[in-house]
């Protein structure tokens, strides 16, 4: 019984992970260099697959902080913005290091690490938000 609820707890955060980074992924897109040859349909399906990774992502780091038994919820919410924030640093870096995208002007830059505003918001503010959603539409 707890098993099934637990994998019904992970589909809700999953697919509600997916459906605000899609939706965020879709958004920033005015920010992004798109290349010539890019199709929409090329950088749609490039920014589902992108949403499914963020997803991950989020499960990752809410099974992780769930190992803790963190109490204080502050706590919780905190540790999963400040884990969000680094997967989205990292994300950006290695994204630039293997040429995977670019900026435009439009794209606001972190200052110290160097990375576009808008991704590095993404994942600090959606993993908590995706993981509080879950919790709130599961009742845990």
């Amino acid at each position: 019984m707890m098993q099934k609820r637990a994998e019904k707890f992970y589909l809700i955060l999953a697919v509600t992970a997916f459906g605000m980074n899609w939706i965020w992924e879709m958004a920033q897109m005015f920010a992004f260099e798109i290349k010539p040859e890019e199709s929409r349909s090329q950088v749609f399906l490039f920014c589902t697959l992108s949403s499914v990774i963020d997803a991950a992502v989020t499960i990752g780091i809410y099974g992780l902080l769930s190992r803790f038994n963190l109490s204080n919820q502050i706590l919780f919410y905190l540790s999963a913005a400040l884990l969000g924030a680094l997967c989205a640093a990292f994300f950006e870096w290695f994204a630039f290091r293997f040429e995977l995208w670019r900026y435009n002007q439009a794209m606001p830059i972190v200052p110290l690490i160097g990375v576009g505003m808008l991704p590095f918001v993404q994942l600090t503010l959606l993993v908590p938000l995706a993981i509080w959603l879950a919790r709130k539409f599961k009742g845990v």
